[in-house]
């Protein structure tokens, strides 16, 4: 166990390096002297070892082999071990669900194992916590953002009370907070808010490691979430990218997702975003189901390119695409993508001068935007100038 212990420190130096290649190649030799051994502790160790295997492989996308390390963990604690224990090892399960866009079954997960987590551990140890965390996270995704704020507010404050502000996981809850804060408008608090969770992470982790590069991503979201601010977003994603290229190939998933970010953050280039996607299209179709969230997401930006080149038939084809993955991928609840697509296809609509129609799609955005968006959002404010919109050049049309 000395062996297999010094063997794991190292594996966590390299984790926190965000060298997870590295990381894994000390886990997995870890994991072969452990499960040489028998006894209890040597099961215990096994099991530990695999979930984090299946935790850094989650992290590099690697989605079917983390849930496997993660199953085969559980299995083992399953005989004998403390049900906190095999609630843990769920909770990692539905961190790979949520990956994966199966969210309903991330959200079982969580719920079942935080439970037990608080009957067992109490409610202010670190594994409910995290899982709480984690709960916000999914709300957040879900386009539940008041429900998704008031948890990530909770565990921020059990975690600031126990591990304090420079903690990875604190760190973690507080950029999620900053990515709700952006989502419902509040842009200055929200770079506020994130620019002080990267500065705190380049203190615990120096000046480069893959949790800052998503850090770097969020911010770049929340700058190009505001008008007239892409050139600002486009820094920050290009900062993103080149760091992640560090730490991740060129067939990734985090990579095509940075150079999506980047070309989405300048316009004008209709035919070159148009390349990027594609290609993007193959690495995601590589690591995720047809009908994931972010194929969804990236069927919208075609549709964009396409309507910018003025293949207005295409654009509509792909944003109706984008509709089906986001009905699937959603159960059919309300999300702000399906309000995105909605205006999209306004847009054209009305260059396409089919007013009704128009009118009918930024109304469906503007129903969604007022359910899941505070008062007086800048979306629902563009969907209202999009209505008005529609009124004056049907006026003028008559």
């Amino acid at each position: 166990f000395i062996q297999s212990g010094f063997l794991g420190w190292i594996a966590n130096a390299h984790d926190m390096r965000g060298e997870y290649i590295k990381a894994i190649h000390f886990y997995e030799e870890s994991l072969q002297i452990s499960m040489s051994q028998k006894g209890k502790k040597a099961k215990r160790e096994t099991a530990l070892t695999l979930n984090r295997l299946g935790s850094l492989t989650r992290e590099l996308g690697r989605y079917d082999e983390a849930m496997d390390y993660h199953q085969k963990a559980l299995n083992i604690q399953k005989s004998g071990s403390p049900k906190a224990m095999t609630a843990e090892t769920c909770v990692l399960m539905g961190m790979v669900k949520c990956k994966i866009g199966e969210f309903k079954s991330a959200l079982n997960l969580y719920e079942d194992s935080l439970l037990v987590l608080k009957n067992a551990l109490g409610e202010d140890h670190s594994s409910s916590w995290k899982t709480m965390a984690q709960i916000g996270s999914l709300h957040f995704e879900l386009s539940n953002y008041e429900q998704s704020m008031t948890i990530l507010l909770e565990a921020e404050r059990w975690q600031l009370s126990s591990v304090g502000e420079e903690d990875r996981d604190t760190l973690e809850t507080q950029a999620l907070i900053g990515r709700v804060l952006s989502a419902t408008g509040q842009y200055e608090m929200a770079l506020v808010k994130l620019r002080d969770v990267c500065e705190k992470q380049r203190k615990l982790f120096g000046s480069k490691h893959p949790t800052i590069s998503d850090t770097l991503k969020y911010i770049g979201e929340c700058f190009l979430d505001q008008e007239g601010m892409a050139t600002e977003a486009r820094l920050q994603f290009v900062e993103c990218y080149n760091m992640r290229k560090q730490f991740f190939a060129s067939d990734q998933i985090h990579i095509a997702e940075s150079m999506v970010d980047i070309i989405r953050a300048r316009s004008g280039q209709p035919e070159r975003a148009l390349a990027i996607y594609r290609n993007a299209m193959l690495v995601y179709k590589e690591y995720l189901s047809d009908d994931h969230v972010l194929i969804g997401r990236l069927l919208v930006f075609e549709g964009d390119s396409h309507a910018e080149d003025h293949e207005f038939s295409t654009a509509i084809d792909r944003y109706e695409e984008a509709k089906g993955v986001f009905s699937k991928a959603f159960g059919g609840e309300c999300a702000v993508d399906f309000a995105l697509v909605a205006v999209n296809i306004g847009k054209v609509l009305l260059r396409k001068c089919d007013y009704d129609s128009a009118k009918a799609s930024f109304t469906s955005a503007l129903d969604i935007y007022q359910q899941i968006l505070p008062e007086g959002h800048p979306k629902i404010r563009s969907a209202l100038n999009h209505l008005d919109r529609v009124e004056q050049e049907e006026a003028l049309c008559v």
